[in-house]
């Protein structure tokens, strides 16, 4: 019965459910205490479906703990919803948000030149908090660190303790890890189901954990959700250099933290130089700030590629033999090219995958290891794709020419079949050890991004063919 209720609560349209039933109470008294039914997450969807003066109307009723939690999950989409209120309303319903949160709403009206400065409306107290996590950078954890937690006096017994977290558990964000301090030092942690199952008399400094696995708020906000990866920490804190705690981490900033580098990676990976991707925002300005400067590079890279073929073009233009060389060697080099750029990006896109999601350090004998076996790939790769090649031309020739063991035709398609062997595995090490030799000293290894794999394969697989060609196939032509 169970597994029934879960299948249809899993295909219901709570969107459309909520948005109906706002509409439908939007003049109700009790339409907060229905709505809490709901996910905080469904509710906002939802408000972002009904008519504007609706919404403004039932926001502007709501308590504001609970117009915060919906804001909170509207991201972007916050800013049309607390610009339809009036500003001292949209201050008191901020001052309620998280201060993570918050944050980055007021980001985002800063980018959209919001003319109301909000921040120097809010609360002193909401105002010093967010001043504190804005003054990191938006790649340190500090930027992203939560103050809504309870500590607890590491002298403090198991039944003032309790009595003390069901005071402020309300006002908490984040009460499954509860941290204990002396003074303002960090000195352990203790997890909720610990303290309810001790003995009321005991002190927490007897039962609290002391090993702690903790990060500084300058650390590179990555290297931390890697590190609570590693750990498997639902949570983790944020101390000074004079283990003062200032914060923590939480596992739902972690979520948000492994899908923003995701997006930024893929957005590298794509040739943006920022790695940010934002299809709401962007205006075409933007977009061509963006891909241009890549463009360009790939744009000078791809003219070493003309400059190679007019080396060539002199021998390939001396006599009828040469040209026809030249016209078979044209209609397999898109081929060639193809392959050894395919292969390179794969061996790409497998590398920053091991770099990104590695949680050991990459020493020189791991990156000879995955260096050899790139290697072995590439030629095992090459002898196949090559045969196939080898039998593909083989048999185009000899159904053209209406003979199958023509001496130039199979020369021609051992010639072009040793190249695309060569090539593939060139350009399945090149794809390896270029993310490799970028990580080595500190830079993103996405920033090697498929077609600057593909470009550069383009440049070496171009001379190994044309090269071999003229070595073995220029006599039979001339």
């Amino acid at each position: 019965m169970e597994e029934n209720r879960n299948w249809i609560d899993e295909r219901r349209d709570f969107s459309e459910e909520i948005s109906t039933l706002i509409i439908d109470n939007q003049h109700n008294l009790t339409l907060e205490a229905m709505l809490d039914e709901y996910h905080p997450y469904d509710v906002s969807q939802a408000m972002m479906m009904v008519p504007s003066e609706v919404r403004t109307q039932v926001m502007r009723r709501f308590d504001l703990d609970f117009a915060a939690s919906i804001v909170e999950h509207l991201e972007e989409d916050a800013i049309i919803c607390l610009q339809e209120l009036p500003v001292e309303h949209a201050v008191k319903i901020i001052d309620h948000m998280e201060s993570d949160d918050a944050v980055d709403l007021l980001q985002y009206l800063q980018v959209e030149g919001e003319e109301v400065d909000f921040l120097t409306l809010l609360s002193p107290k909401k105002r010093a908090e967010l001043s504190k996590l804005w003054s990191y950078h938006e790649a340190e954890i500090g930027s992203k660190m939560s103050s809504s937690y309870i500590r607890l006096q590491m002298d403090m017994t198991v039944k003032e303790a309790m009595k003390y977290v069901i005071q402020t558990a309300a006002s908490s964000e984040y009460i499954s890890i509860l941290y204990v301090i002396s003074g303002h030092k960090l000195v352990g942690y203790l997890k909720l189901k610990t303290l309810i199952v001790a003995r009321a008399e005991e002190k927490i400094a007897d039962i609290m954990e002391t090993r702690l696995i903790f990060s500084h708020p300058n650390e590179n906000k990555e290297e931390v959700a890697l590190k609570m990866q590693e750990y498997g920490e639902s949570s983790m804190p944020i101390v000074d250099e004079k283990m003062h705690l200032v914060g923590i981490i939480t596992h739902d900033d972690l979520m948000d933290i492994v899908a923003e580098a995701k997006s930024e990676d893929y957005a590298r990976f794509a040739g943006l130089i920022d790695g940010e991707i934002d299809l709401e925002r962007d205006t075409l300005g933007d977009s061509v700030k963006k891909r241009l400067p890549w463009l360009s590079i790939l744009l000078l890279l791809s003219m070493v590629t003309s400059v190679i073929l007019s080396f060539f073009e002199g021998a390939l233009t001396t006599s009828q033999g040469a040209i026809i060389l030249s016209s078979r060697l044209a209609i397999y080099l898109p081929l060639i090219l193809d392959m050894a750029g395919n292969t390179g990006t794969q061996s790409l896109a497998v590398m920053i995958r091991y770099l990104t999601s590695s949680k050991r350090e990459i020493t020189f004998k791991s990156m000879r290891r995955y260096l050899l076996r790139e290697l072995g790939t590439g030629l095992v790769q090459g002898l196949l794709i090559g045969a196939m090649i080898f039998l593909m031309i083989s048999l185009t020739n000899g159904i053209i020419s209406g003979t199958f063991f023509e001496t130039r035709s199979i020369i021609t398609g051992l010639v072009t079949a040793g190249s695309i062997c060569i090539a593939l595995v060139v350009s399945t090490v090149l794809g390896a050890i270029i993310p490799l030799i970028l990580n080595k000293i500190k830079i993103d290894p996405a920033v090697a991004s498929g077609p600057f794999i593909t470009t550069v394969t383009d440049i070496i697989t171009l001379s190994i063919y044309y090269s071999i060609s003229l070595a073995l196939l220029l006599p039979l032509y001339v």
